[in-house]
Order: structure tokens, then sequence, then C-alpha cells
């Protein structure tokens, strides 16, 4: 999937200048630095990757980079311009505090006590969340397994069947049957966002975890230091939170916590251990770190630019390797060694006849062949034109001298988000190189690099990983559908071997629509594997366009589905959506400021009328036969994020933005005349990112909101009730943690019963939101992004970004409300 870079960097303005970062930018700073980015990396072009589905079945050529920025980043950072550093980690501990004290109070974990005859939302014993998938994905495309992005890989020495995966945000999981099956281990730890995962290589049960993934994208998610297991993942001790991650703290900037891109264990002495970060936490800016007991304390050892590689010689433990690879650009940028276990390092190359290029350089990626290690490999990022390939180059004297290999280009136009390079651990002839452009994605070289040939037959493009079994019988890569393994490490032919059927780490975006009588149908869509259609079970369909956004059901007439995919463009299936039944529906909207995902709903009461948001709104009463344009600009500059329609009045419409306008409408049944009110008034300066309206009254409405408060006087909740239709609003987030919040239900049948989902879980409160209980037994502490409540089979629906879907049933018993 094409993507945009990442819009904060710890050394340079976007992709501009170099530039330290001390404290929060200025909101117009941080427009002006956000709409550089933005042309800068307009200007370079996002190509469609190569192997990809046809683009009216992807929509994927229209991939924009900025929308992706405001879509998932920018909701978050607004109006800061950044996300205060460990906002999340401080979040998920007061979830913790919540969950233990509901269960001391009630004598059951994440529940809560009540009077008889009160009606609580909390869950009693055995009440959990169930995922229903997708694991996996299935696809009519030449990879007909897919799950989600895979951002590492390891391999157990002594063995090709054991092997760790990490997700994006899908945490870390093991098999030890080769990928046949997979287990989760990390989904109640602090992040299960993934940048590395390294092997102690003198105790294989030893396993280092970088959280926050190191991709440089927009909707890389941040985490919360490094976990560490001594037991081969069964428990796991969080490490380095003050360096990588760092305290809730006003004014603290990078991101909300560290990203870790590597790590590496001293063959010689395990204490030893590096990791290559992405960071900014006061003093302990980016660079290549360094713990001399087990990860317990780390010192900045390299600084000044992002780590994107760490390696010790497998053979020598006092020599080691790293890059610093920032994608904007960095005099420091480059390939050191260390003659010292990592303790002091120095550039190789500097002063030699052949040294690495030192303009234009970007990420790294860095590799050695284990069975000759004084050979490396570079493939380096070009910084202009941004994102494409600079080169590949390679050493056989441990980094001193280089030589420029001819290759076939692998990543442009995206080289700073998928870029990676290995070496066949049996034979330092056979190297891989991956990423994704038009022309392949995934490369090998049997000659040392002398000549390639493209190997990426039947897999998904955007290659993260590649990894190897120690005796070099096997090789396994991960990318943005998932992971695969072949064992033609060195044959002619490549053969790949679909690892994906037992793997739930999809990432979906808000917008999940349900069937209107039956739960097991419903659709939604995800990042990188389409728009996919849920048939209950637990492998989903991609059936449609990807990413895929916000998806209608026609309540009426079930078979007739809406698909609103990337940007502006929006598909109509009247055969109940499965693939080659959807045909393009968003004649009339113009090519208008809108999100990266932007909103679709459906008029549940009149099903013929849906409504799109660009930066107005779009109204179409033919069933998207036609389009017309129903509002002004209701935004501030930004662009609609949430749309809401009145269960009980049509002609009542509420909308949100990303710059925190709430609008609403009264006679939306005038089409083009209709006349739309501010009543943003008292509410928080802050990204909105749902509206939902009283299934009874049309004045009763809630909006959500993203970001977080305790900046610029801003001290207000993130959930917000009108009975007045916006006149007034008041505050309902009541104890509520600071975190984004990303969708509300309501529960009809339960009176002041509702329920959200956050960036930490899912809570419900039965008291109008005085107070909130935690309801997340058996949900994984991922990003909760859309919330769904399904009335007739009273089930609660959760999408996550990046562990997929899960259900929880709600029965009223006995004058309780309580999860089965």
């Amino acid at each position: 999937m094409k993507k945009t870079a990442q819009p904060f960097s710890t050394n340079f303005l976007e992709m501009g200048a170099r530039v330290k970062v001390t404290e929060p930018w200025p909101a117009r700073t941080w427009w002006i630095r956000i709409g550089l980015c933005a042309w800068l990396v307009f200007s370079f072009g996002l190509l469609a990757a190569a192997q990809k589905p046809p683009e009216h079945e992807t929509g994927e050529n229209a991939d924009s980079p900025r929308q992706r920025m405001d879509w998932f980043y920018q909701q978050r950072a607004y109006p800061l311009g950044f996300i205060p550093r460990g906002a999340r980690s401080h979040a998920l501990q007061q979830f913790n505090q919540m969950a233990e004290a509901e269960g001391k109070a009630g004598g059951q974990s994440g529940s809560s006590q009540s009077a008889p005859g009160v009606l609580t939302a909390t869950p009693v014993p055995g009440g959990q969340w169930t995922l229903i998938g997708p694991e996996p994905t299935n696809t009519p495309y030449s990879y007909p397994l897919t799950s989600g992005r895979i951002s590492a890989l390891a391999v157990v020495p002594g063995t090709a069947s054991t092997v760790y995966l990490g997700g994006a945000q899908g945490g870390v999981w093991k098999t030890t049957n080769s990928g046949t099956n997979w287990t989760p281990l990390t989904d109640n730890q602090p992040s299960l966002a993934i940048g590395s995962i390294a092997l102690d290589p003198t105790n294989s049960s030893i396993v280092y975890v970088g959280t926050g993934e190191e991709n440089f994208s927009g909707d890389s998610y941040y985490g919360a230091g490094i976990l560490k297991s001594t037991d081969g993942g069964s428990t796991w001790s969080q490490l380095g939170g003050s360096i990588f991650a760092g305290p809730f703290q006003t004014g603290a900037y990078y991101g909300g916590g560290g990203r870790v891109g590597a790590i590496a264990v001293d063959p010689g002495n395990n204490q030893i251990v590096l990791a290559a970060a992405q960071v900014y936490n006061g003093s302990n800016g980016p660079g290549i770190y360094r713990s001399t007991n087990g990860g317990t304390s780390w010192t900045n050892v390299l600084p000044n630019a992002t780590g994107t590689a760490a390696f010790f010689d497998p053979t020598n433990g006092t020599i080691a390797y790293a890059a610093l690879g920032e994608t904007g650009g960095s005099s420091s940028n480059g390939v050191y060694r260390s003659a010292d276990s990592g303790a002091t390092w120095a550039r190789p190359d500097m002063g030699s006849l052949h040294p690495l290029p030192t303009t234009n350089v970007g990420r790294i990626a860095l590799a050695l062949a284990p069975s000759s290690t004084t050979t490396l490999y570079a493939a380096i990022q070009n910084t202009s034109p941004f994102g494409s390939l600079l080169g590949v180059w390679k050493s056989t004297d441990s980094g001193a001298d280089w030589t420029q290999l001819t290759v076939t280009d692998f990543c442009t136009p995206q080289c700073w988000y998928d870029i990676v390079v290995a070496v066949d651990p049996a034979n330092a002839s056979y190297v891989y190189a991956g990423g994704s452009a038009n022309n392949g994605t995934l490369f090998r070289s049997p000659d040392g690099g002398t000549t390639w040939a493209e190997v990426d037959t039947g897999l998904h493009v955007d290659h993260h990983a590649v990894a190897f079994a120690s005796d070099g019988s096997k090789v396994y890569v991960g990318n943005d559908g998932g992971v695969w393994s072949s064992t033609d490490v060195t044959n002619t032919t490549v053969n790949w071997t679909n690892l994906n059927s037992t793997l739930a780490v999809t990432q979906f975006y808000p917008g999940l629509s349900f069937h209107p009588t039956n739960p097991n149908i419903a659709i939604g869509g995800t990042q990188d594997n389409g728009t996919q259609l849920y048939s209950g079970t637990l492998g989903w369909n991609n059936v449609t366009c990807g990413d895929g956004g916000w998806a209608a059901i026609d309540p009426s007439t079930p078979a007739t589905i809406y698909a609103a995919c990337q940007n502006i463009q929006i598909l109509k299936s009247t055969t109940g959506g499965a693939f080659g039944t959807w045909s393009s529906a968003q004649s009339g909207i113009a090519a208008d400021r809108s999100q990266f995902i932007p909103p679709l709903v459906i008029d549940s009461a009149t099903p013929a009328r849906l409504y799109f948001g660009t930066y107005r709104v779009w109204q179409t009463t033919n069933g998207a036969g036609s389009w017309t344009a129903i509002s002004p600009d209701l935004t501030a500059g930004g662009t609609l994020t949430t749309i809401a329609v009145a269960p009980s009045d049509s002609n009542t419409v509420y909308v949100g933005s990303s710059d925190a306008k709430v609008q609403v409408t009264t006679n939306a049944g005038m089409g083009a005349s209709a006349t739309w009110t501010d009543i943003t008034s008292t509410l928080p300066n802050r990204s909105v990112t749902m509206v939902a309206v009283d299934p009874l009254h049309s004045l009763t409405a809630y909006v959500t909101f993203s970001g977080f408060s305790g900046f610029g006087g801003d001290n207000q909740g993130h959930v917000f009730k009108t009975t007045t239709g916006g006149t007034s609003w008041t505050d309902i987030s009541g104890n509520l943690p600071n975190t984004p919040v990303n969708d509300i239900a309501i529960d009809p049948d339960l009176p002041n019963t509702f329920y959200v989902g956050t960036d930490v879980g899912v809570f419900s409160t039965i008291n109008g939101g005085t107070t909130w209980s935690t309801l997340s037994s058996g949900l994984p502490t991922v990003a909760v992004l859309g919330l769904k409540f399904h009335r007739p089979s009273r089930t609660l629906r959760a999408v996550t970004h990046g562990r997929s879907v899960w259900d929880l049933s709600l029965k009223k018993r006995r004058g309780q409300l309580v999860s089965e």
C-alpha cells in the first residue's frame, strides 16, 4: 500500500531542513510543516505498487499521502502538533487501575457491583470478548490469504519451525510448526505496536521486543519501550519505559512514545544489548542505545539520527554494526562499526577510496552475511527525489570500502517505508532485497549482488521483514499482507507457502456496518487488505477496494451494500457484496478536500438517501445514482470526519470535523437548500471522531473526540452530550482515561447506558457518563477504532486497528445487563 511518510521526525522538518525539536510546535507552525510535508510527498508522486489487484478493485492508485496523515495522526495530534510522550502508557495504567478496582469491588475481574434490580453494563464472570476474525482474509488475487501488516520476524536458531512474528499493531505471535498455527503472546502488554524482535544467541528462550513500529508512516503507532521474556514469550517485563516511552509530561514531544526498529544481543555477553531507536525524550534523542545489564538501563551511544539497524558479528561479539538513517536526511546518516561491543562507534568508510555516499542519504537497511562476516550490504533510500532508491552497496572489508551494485529498483517511491535486505546465513552469495515498486517487490541475487531476479510471485507487496532459519534451509518474509515462507532459498524457482491462516492482525478503520437482523453478516474496511465481508466464520472475504473505509448495508434491502474507500471512491453492490459485483457510485461528487477515510452513512428510515463527507456534505436520494452537495464548507479548513442521521427524524443530520467543528441541519430533506447551524459552542478544540444520535430523540446527540486534554487550557474530556440539538453540551467523560475516544454506541434498551471504544480498550457507563467501567475482558489492549451495537442480537462489536474484530454478547438477565 502506498504510504505517507510519518509527519514527525526528531532531526528534521518533515522532509525538509534538519531541525532539532525541543518544544511543542505552535499550531500555526504545525500546519505550515504539515503543508510542506504534504507538498513534498505529493510532488514525488506516490505510484501504485506492482503485483497488486487492479486499481478498480483496490483503489490504491488514489492513495493520498496527506489524507492518510490527516486521518490517523493528525486527529490525535490536533491542535497541539504533537502527541504527549507516554500518553498512551499513562491511559493504560489508569485502565488497569480501574479494572483492578472493579475486580476488588465486585469480586470479579472487570465487573462492578450493583444493587438488586439495577441494570449494569459491566461483565460478569465468563463474559469475554470473542474474536470473530478476520483469521484470515480470503482474497481473489494471486495471494489467496492475507492477515495484516507484519513488521518483524525472528527464527529460533537450530530450528526452521519456531518463529516469532511482530504485527504493526498486532503484537507478538509465535509458531512452533512453521506457521501452520500462530499463538498471540502480548495481547495484554503495554504496546502491541511492534518494531523489532531479537533472540539471545546464547539462550533462545530470552526474547527482546522493540515496541513502536519504526516504518516512518503516518499510521505507524508509537510504542512503550522494550518487552523482554525469559521463558520463550510466556511472560514479559517492560524495559526502558523512561527512555523509549517517557512519563506523562506536559510539553514532552515525540509522537507519544519511541519506536525501536532493531535490537541485537552480544553473542559473547548476553547482558550487552543494542537498540536502534526513533525517539525524542528530553535529553534522550534518536540513535543507537546500549544496555550492559540485559536491558534494565540504556545509554545512547550513537546519537543524532534515527537508528535503523543494529547487529553484532555472530562470530565475534566485540564487533558490532549499526546504521543511522533519518528519512529526511541527516549529516549523521551512514553505516557505523564498533570494535568494543557497541560502546564506541566510527564510520569505517571515512577516508577510504570508496566510501558510501554522503548526500541524499535517507533510511538505510543493513545486512551482514553470517557465513562471511566481513561482507555487508546496505540499501539506501534517496532523499531527493524523496522515497526513491538511492542504491544498494556492498562491502567485503567490514564497511571500509563499498561498491555500488546494479539492482532492479524494488522500493521506489516509498523506500522510506518498506526497504529490507537480508543474506542467506549458509551462503553469502544469496541476497534478498524487498520493498514495493511497480517493477517488482522482492528480488534475489545468487551471485553476491551481481545479478538479480524477481521472486515475489504469490506475495503481497510492501515488504518489511526477511528472516532465515540459521542453517539457511528456509526463509520467511513479512509484508503488509502477512507472512510467507519458502524452502527454495537457493533454488532457481522460488515457491512460497502462505502462513496467514491462523493470524488475526488485520488493521481496520471505523465505519463497519451490520446486517439489520443477522449479526453474522457485516462489512468493513481495512489497511491495505481491502473492504472485507463477514459471513459468520473466522475467514472474511476481501470483496472490493482497499484501503477500505466506511460501509453501509441497506436495512430494507440488505443485499444492497455501499463501500467508501480511501479518498473519494464509493462503490455499490446489489447482490450481497460478493467480489466482482461492485460498480462505481460517486457520480456528481467533486474532487473535494477530504479525509483519507471519509465518512459514508445511510439514512435507516429512508435507505435510498445516503450522505458522504468531504469538507461539505453530499447527499444522494436515489441510492447513490447521483450526488448533490447540500452544505457549504462546514469546517475551519479541515475535513469532515463523521456524519450521523437521527433515526427518529431523517431531516436532522449532525456532522463533525477534523478541526473540532460540529454542525447540524434540521431540514436535510431540502437538499441543496438545507441550512446548517454551527453548534460547536463549548466543545473542545480537538478532532471529532464520531457523532451518534439517540434512537428516539433527534435533539439528543453524543460527540466523541480524539487528542489529549491538559494542554493550552483544555481540561475537558472526550465524550459530550446534548439534549437540545447542540445549543448546550455536557461533558460526560467522567473517569475515562485521557486518551482518544474513537466511537460511541448507545444501548437503546437501557437508559443512560453507552459504550465507547478508545485507544486503550472499551468502556461502559450505566449512569449517563458520571462513571465508566472497563469492558475489555479478553480483548487485546489495542486501539479500538470502531464500536457498533447490534440491537436484535444485543451484540457489541469492537473493530480494532491491528487485532481484527471482536464480539461481546450482552444479555439482560434478572434486572441486570450481563455479558456472555
